[in-house]
């Protein structure tokens, strides 16, 4: 009788512990989701859909020049291009740089009001002195609509969206209704995109913050349009800070362009926003565009844990404990801490001054 005694008040203690081991457990917090942002982005050639102002600054010629090189080489499918501000001249300067690469019916869509409008020091000027059949403004397709007549097309969970400008278009996508036998935004862009890269937004601290006092043009020309792109969007996003590519980064590119040929329009496109001789720019859209078809590589690191908060004013706070499924770029630094900007700039250079293939 005693070892039944002792037996059961054993058995009752195990369930005890067990009962309150069970409790914590499940009053734990749940692990934050991550992005596993190597295995998500680079693994294979991408099917890209490029999305640009192609106006207010010359990286955007400078990294669709080096979209088409990457495409030269095998790595990325451009199946298409969209801009995102009304400058009637935007669509035909991208127009331009396909046919310059010899892919002149990537299909192209421009946006509709209400969207960002403001003068451009290059567009005009490409547009008008290179071959391209696009016509101007809203006579060429409309951005959306070739968004979702796109994305209807691709294997599920397959299309990489780089976004370099404004995020009007995404934030109509989403909204759009069903149509015929194609589903409504939200559940097309659901189905459709793997990864959205989004070059904006200003990571400074741990967590990570923006009061935007460095700036973030991407963010506040469309601030409606930004909010709700980047909190509703239903798939990751990985954002290509300034921090890291921008202005405030110290990582320049463009003035080697002064090597290629004179009719080369991203040259052109150089020089007219310099109001001569191709100089040195920061390299925000051509770093946004590189990681996007070929990831981390040796060139970035990535915060992949936690979630954006974003405030209408476009300021926003990195929450660690958030819950969407979103990561940001880093610098990667050697050990000695220095910063492989010279690596960066390399890598661009090299693909900036690729001749196009015959």
């Amino acid at each position: 009788m005693r070892n039944w005694k002792r037996w059961s008040s054993s058995f009752a203690v195990v369930l005890l512990i067990g009962g309150l081991q069970a409790s914590l457990s499940m009053a734990q917090p749940a692990e934050p989701p991550s992005i596993d942002v190597a295995a998500l982005v680079g693994k294979q050639p991408a099917r890209l859909i490029y999305d640009t102002d192609m106006d207010s600054d010359c990286d955007d010629a400078g990294a669709l020049g080096i979209l088409h090189t990457l495409a030269d080489r095998g790595e990325v499918e451009i199946i298409a291009v969209t801009t995102s501000a009304l400058h009637p001249k935007a669509g035909p300067a991208a127009d331009v740089i396909n046919t310059y690469y010899g892919r002149p019916n990537i299909p192209i869509g421009t946006a509709r009001p209400p969207a960002p409008d403001y003068p451009s020091r290059y567009a005009g000027g490409v547009a008008d002195r290179f071959p391209h059949d696009l016509p101007e403004g809203t006579d060429a397709p409309d951005a959306v609509a070739v968004y979702r007549e796109i994305l209807s097309k691709q294997p599920d969970g397959s299309v990489t969206i780089v976004t370099v400008g404004d995020m009007t278009n995404l934030a109509k996508l989403l909204v759009t209704p069903a149509a015929g036998d194609g589903p409504d935004g939200m559940t097309l862009v659901k189905q459709k995109v793997k990864v959205w890269v989004c070059m904006g937004g200003n990571f400074i601290g741990k967590p990570a913050k923006d009061d935007l006092k460095l700036g973030n043009n991407n963010f506040t020309v469309d601030k409606k349009a930004t909010y709700a792109a980047i909190t509703q969007w239903p798939t990751p996003i990985v954002f290509a800070g300034r921090e890291m590519c921008s202005v405030p980064s110290g990582v320049v590119a463009g003035a080697r362009l002064n090597e290629v040929p004179a009719d080369h329009p991203v040259r052109v496109a150089y020089e007219l926003y310099f109001g001569g001789q191709a100089k040195d720019r920061h390299v925000a859209d051509l770093a946004a565009v590189i990681f996007s078809v070929r990831g981390l590589g040796d060139l970035w690191e990535a915060e992949s844990v936690g979630s954006m908060d974003l405030n209408e004013d476009m300021t926003f706070t990195w929450n660690p404990a958030g819950t969407r499924t979103m990561a940001y770029l880093l610098k990667k630094f050697d050990e000695k801490g220095k910063p492989n900007d010279d690596a960066v700039e390399a890598v661009i250079n090299e693909l900036l001054l690729q001749p196009r293939r015959e």
